[in-house]
């Protein structure tokens, strides 16, 4: 798992020419200007770009991907994050091959990902995204990108 600015996302471009384009995907397109909805980058790359409220923890399970890396990065708000291991996730629902996802529950840690920021997740990063920030609920724009392996 990363967590960073949007500022510094150059500094992971070496870790794959995807991982690459999809930063560019992200920095070159207007996501405050656009209403929520898939947007196709290419055959590898797609943005979900997503509006809501944040939930309590309760309300939300961890989230594990096979097929995808999530570049999870928050356009306006400000939300709480949950992030463990898939090694210590309890499967409460299997995997669902055609929405590449399990979810679970594990020991994990919080991060608040305020407006500007991004984390990028790998296929065996639990995460527990779109959380209530000090038991706040708060109004939260992100776009999620996803980049096929």
């Amino acid at each position: 798992m990363i967590f960073d600015k949007l500022d510094n996302a150059e500094l992971y471009y070496p870790l794959s020419k995807k991982i690459k384009k999809a930063f560019e995907f992200i920095k070159i397109t207007e996501w405050k200007n656009l209403e929520p909805g898939k947007y196709e980058y290419d055959e590898d790359i797609f943005a979900n770009l997503q509006e809501y409220e944040t939930k309590n923890p309760t309300d939300a399970e961890f989230e594990v991907h096979r097929k995808y890396y999530d570049i999870q990065y928050v356009i306006s708000g400000k939300e709480a994050m949950g992030i463990g291991q898939l090694d210590d996730l309890n499967i409460t629902k299997p995997y669902d091959k055609d929405k590449d996802v399990v979810f679970g529950e594990c020991p994990y840690s919080t991060i608040i990902v305020p407006e500007g920021y991004f984390t990028l997740f790998a296929p065996k990063d639990a995460h527990k995204p779109s959380l209530n920030v000090s038991n706040e609920t708060k109004e939260v724009k992100k776009v999620i990108v996803k980049i096929k392996i």
